[in-house]
């Protein structure tokens, strides 16, 4: 089926929605005066569910690549929200944990995003969030098999 218009392509407006999401989580981190970008909080996100993993493992998670994450890392354990351990069972890799600093940074940007999702769904039943997650997650996995 081809769209007939932009409003009617489910890519463009996935696209759409990842960019409105994204500038409305910066101005909420700005109004809560959390000092992380959203690229921060999504390593600060996976370090909520896995704490100590490594560069790698987080960049894999998250699709992105090794440049990239040296980079917002290098900046994050700059910032003391992130530290890097020798990882006893390897010694020439690092592993990657909170510090005190991420973790309170983390848990009050985790309540401001909270509550920017509850907003986001409202108005939706979850059968249709289900099946909305369904659908992007299938279109996902069709986007990584023609890779």
């Amino acid at each position: 089926m081809t769209p007939e218009s932009l409003q009617t392509n489910i890519i463009f407006l996935c696209g759409d929605f990842a960019h409105v999401f994204h500038q409305a989580m910066t101005r909420a981190f700005r109004a809560h005066r959390i000092p992380v970008t959203i690229e921060q909080f999504s390593i600060l996100a996976v370090l909520f569910y896995q704490n100590g993993i490594n560069q790698k493992e987080i960049g894999t998670l998250l699709g992105r690549d090794k440049t990239t994450m040296t980079r917002i890392i290098s900046n994050m354990v700059k910032n003391k929200l992130i530290r890097r351990i020798t990882d006893k069972r390897d010694g020439r890799g690092k592993l990657i944990y909170l510090t005190g600093k991420g973790e309170a940074i983390q848990k009050k940007a985790v309540g401001v995003s909270g509550k920017l999702y509850l907003k986001v769904v409202k108005d939706i039943h979850e059968k249709e969030l289900v099946q909305g997650m369904t659908l992007v997650s299938k279109m996902i996995k069709n986007v990584h098999a023609s890779l």
